[in-house]
């Protein structure tokens, strides 16, 4: 078996990750992750869930975070109104002034 498919193997193997996340973690688009996960209402990935996919440095975990972030807007912004939910394991997080994921929080 090639290396690369080793690679995708050993990483859905740790985290049961689909292929499209093994996938842009083996290309450390980490950005796209993080947009993936917020566009599909997925809940964010911490430092440590993000380290055993291969994210090894803090602007790895940043670009993610920056990534999901717009991913949660785009998904938020779908939503007719704030009881609809699209994927009912991310039912309330686009509530107006929901404070674990606004940019003030984090000083930016």
């Amino acid at each position: 078996m090639c290396k690369h498919c080793l690679l995708v193997v050993g990483l859905l193997l740790v985290g049961c990750v689909s292929p499209h996340e093994a996938e842009l973690s083996q290309q450390d688009a980490w950005d796209q992750l993080g947009a993936y996960h917020g566009k599909q209402g997925y809940l964010e990935w911490d430092e440590k869930r993000l380290s055993k996919q291969g994210a090894m440095t803090e602007t790895d975990y940043e670009e993610y975070r920056a990534g999901y972030l717009q991913g949660r807007y785009e998904y938020c912004s779908k939503k007719k109104q704030v009881t609809t939910v699209v994927n009912p394991g991310y039912p309330d997080e686009c509530k107006p002034n929901q404070g674990s994921y606004g940019l003030v929080e984090r000083g930016y």
